[in-house]
């Protein structure tokens, strides 16, 4: 199955349970710091279009664009006051240096070429941009415990990386490191007494333990902020 089949079919059947709750994207969205000086806003990937919602609610004017038909028409209809198009992320249809916020939550990995990709985000930014880019994680720890094979359920088109693999990569493509965030979604959506099983609570006490106490290089994504490096 080709990508845009692929997404096409997920955001089709699941809706907005095809990504993560509203919530998260509140808390990715207070890490751009400030905004209230600022006015555009673009998420490529936009997926659900829920972080479009959050970010049109701060007053920021929000575009998105997504490579599924399915997942536009759900940005519409969540985030009905943003620009939403249908579009590759790696030739993006916009003007250079367009916005002050280019984000990019967990796409990147899936395009055929993530490098081409990420200077098409450079590219449409403005020149003192702040970027918001998540980015999995090779070294994550659970997969390795596990031994099961890495990846979600897109692996067939997924480039995943360790953090100094990503930070080779959003150095070549001109992007700075300003923070650094573990993406701890996988233990926070856990219930600990979902079972009444005391061997599954036990697991589960023990799986939300190692989170509190992992170290960066094993965590499960990267949430970077970045701004544009004039010296690469």
């Amino acid at each position: 199955m080709d990508p845009k089949a692929f997404y096409d079919s997920v955001y089709a059947s699941k809706g907005d349970r095809a990504m993560r709750p509203r919530w998260v994207y509140e808390r990715w969205f207070r890490l751009l710091g400030n905004t209230q000086t600022y006015q555009s806003l673009l998420d490529v990937g936009c997926g659900t279009g829920l972080f479009l919602q959050v970010a049109t609610e701060q007053g920021l004017a929000a575009t998105g664009l997504d490579l599924s038909d399915a997942a536009v028409a759900l940005s519409k209809k969540n985030s009905p006051h943003s620009t939403v198009v249908q579009g590759s992320g790696e030739r993006l249809p916009f003007l250079d240096k367009q916005f002050d916020y280019v984000c990019c939550l967990g796409s990147l990995e899936h395009y055929s070429d993530p490098l081409k990709g990420l200077r098409e985000l450079v590219r449409v930014a403005k020149d003192d941009a702040k970027f918001l880019i998540i980015l999995p994680n090779d070294n994550y720890l659970f997969w390795k415990l596990k031994k099961i094979k890495k990846g979600t359920a897109q692996r067939e088109f997924e480039v995943l990386k360790n953090f100094d693999g990503w930070k080779r990569f959003l150095d070549e493509g001109g992007l700075e490191i300003l923070h650094i965030y573990q993406d701890k979604y996988p233990s926070e959506e856990l219930r600990i007494f979902q079972f009444k099983n005391p061997y599954k609570i036990l697991r589960r006490v023990l799986y939300k333990m190692i989170w509190l106490m992992m170290p960066l290089k094993y965590t499960y994504q990267f949430v970077f902020i970045l701004q544009k490096n004039f010296y690469t």
